[in-house]
């Protein structure tokens, strides 16, 4: 199971990944924010700071804390935001 295990670099708007296996990946994540503005919450990635909160979470995958925003009979509720390892690994390019 390909797992995600160190963020080596955040650069706007790019995740330089290293994975279980020892690869190394650039992930560019604008096209996904741009594929996911439908979900409330997700365009405040586009802000330096927010973006570089990024995390590794317990399974290999980046997240973001409290990315996400649902409203259910008025009430609030923030989800985290992330992207799965196999995602990362399968459409990221190969740092050479």
């Amino acid at each position: 199971m390909i797992r995600v295990t160190e963020i080596i670099e955040k650069t706007p708007y790019y995740l330089l990944c290293k994975f279980n296996d020892g690869t190394i990946k650039k992930l560019d994540i604008l096209p996904i924010i741009k594929n996911h503005t439908h979900i409330k919450g997700v365009e405040t990635l586009m802000n330096e700071t927010v973006f570089r909160n990024v995390r590794i979470g317990e399974f290999g995958e980046i997240v973001w804390d409290r990315i996400v925003k649902t409203t259910d009979n008025g009430v609030e509720t923030y989800w985290d935001y992330d992207i799965s390892p196999e995602y990362a690994y399968q459409n990221g390019l190969s740092n050479s």
